[in-house]
């Protein structure tokens, strides 16, 4: 084996194992709240979302909306389906998403919406290195001096797959004067190796305001009454609530034929993740997306944005009811992830 340091692709390998494992091997009858449960559903859906930093809980006008805001779903007036597929951190992270929105009600009435959306991501090969016996001697949690002088026998690794999946089923209606409500039902469920199974059930609020001036506004609380993952070890896990909030101003210039959108979103946490913030109030931590938007003629868009403090890009192209984007976001440990979705309305 190679004695040098492990990659960062290696230590991301290893630290899903340890994050995804950690409910589970902490014996039977046990109830704890984690900070990294359900982490895979942060992640992002859609193309277009993702290329402007995920600045879209102030939009969500297509049919990622179940995701970022399940409100907007009143505002599509045609049936939508949305599929993408993302290559995370270098390949090592495979990611997808699938959903179907319609509107439904009567004339006259009340627009209102539902939808069923599918979130996957899945991690191939992570090597167990439990039975290697490895003692880090020096107590500081990495693989490196002296422990690295090791020559290990890769032929002793054992190699899983994670895969972590949610099904989301959406509701949403207009109240009235351009404000609408909405909300998901989901459950959880997540595979790690061939002995540890979880299952979860879950519930998230969406609130969204459509101003005639091009501006909009939005609100999500994720997880909005906690919710609970059981392993089957008997080990409880908890994901808290979090809050994300979003605002977005359209304007068109000559004739609609170039349309810019600013938006933001800020994250909003309870978990007291003060690393994985930019800016925190005691316990509570907040995380910004700005975004860009830029559309020639409602057929070509360029997009710009941070997702936190990872610079984001994006182009798209509609073409009558079929619609293509691309989305870039260049991770400044990791290796860049591409991420590719399509549309189609009718």
């Amino acid at each position: 084996m190679n004695r040098a340091n492990p990659s960062p692709k290696v230590l991301l390998l290893l630290s899903i194992v340890a994050l995804q494992a950690s409910g589970s091997l902490l014996g039977p009858g046990r109830a704890h709240a984690t900070r990294y449960a359900g982490e895979f559903l942060r992640i992002g859906v859609g193309a277009r979302a993702l290329g402007m930093g995920s600045a879209f809980v102030g939009l969500a006008d297509d049919g990622t909306a179940a995701y970022w805001n399940p409100a907007g779903l009143s505002t599509l007036r045609e049936r939508e389906i949305t599929a993408m597929h993302a290559e995370q951190f270098g390949s090592i992270v495979q990611y997808d998403f699938l959903s179907y929105v319609m509107p439904v009600g009567s004339p006259g009435k009340a627009r209102q919406a539902i939808g069923v959306s599918l979130v996957r991501l899945g991690v191939d090969d992570i090597p167990d290195t439990r039975g290697l016996d490895i003692i880090d001697q020096n107590g500081n949690g990495k693989f490196d001096y002296p422990e690295d002088l090791l020559v290990v026998d890769e032929s002793r690794f054992v190699f899983d797959s994670d895969n972590d999946v949610a099904l989301l089923f959406s509701y949403a209606r207009d109240v009235r004067g351009g404000f609408s409500v909405g909300g998901n039902f989901k459950y959880i469920r997540q595979w790690l190796g061939d002995s540890l199974r979880s299952n979860g059930f879950g519930i998230d609020l969406g609130a969204l305001y459509v101003g005639r001036n091009g501006f909009s506004v939005g609100a999500m609380l994720r997880d909005a009454t906690t919710t609970r993952i059981l392993w089957n070890t008997g080990t409880g896990e908890f994901i808290a609530p979090s809050l994300r909030v979003g605002a977005a101003k359209t304007r068109a210039f000559r004739g609609h034929r170039h349309v810019l959108t600013g938006a933001l979103d800020v994250q909003v946490g309870f978990s007291d993740e003060r690393l994985s913030s930019q800016a925190h109030l005691g316990g509570v931590t907040f995380e910004f997306h700005p975004g860009l938007e830029y559309w020639y003629d409602r057929r070509l868009a360029l997009r710009a944005g941070f997702e936190a403090q990872n610079f984001t890009a994006g182009a798209g192209f509609r073409y009558r009811m079929l619609g293509l984007d691309y989305a870039y976001l260049d991770h400044r440990d990791l290796d860049s992830s591409h991420r590719v979705s399509g549309s189609y309305r009718f």
